[in-house]
């Protein structure tokens, strides 16, 4: 699977939320970090559904973290042409 597929599993209202409250900037790998619950529940819901995706792991955490941001870039990509499309 591409990043491109992947950035496209996560829903338009999701990935606006998390580029406009700059989660994936903020997030850490730590269970007391609420922009990271909240992204490991996207990855877990819409990237990786029927994966086991241990919410307590922090090598999980890590790696979800890493693909994020190697994501962002993409996601920002998807939110403009979104927004275009929106503006038409």
């Amino acid at each position: 699977m591409t990043v491109r597929e992947i950035a496209g599993r996560i829903p338009a209202e999701y990935r606006k939320e998390i580029l406009e409250t700059n989660m994936i900037s903020q997030a850490t790998a730590n269970s007391a970090d609420v922009s990271m619950h909240y992204l490991l529940t996207i990855w877990k819901n819409y990237v990786e559904p029927n994966e086991i995706v241990d919410m307590g792991c922090g090598l999980c955490k890590e790696r979800i973290l890493k693909n994020y941001r190697e994501l962002q870039p993409i996601l920002v990509e998807l939110e403009k042409q979104s927004n275009l499309l929106n503006a038409l």
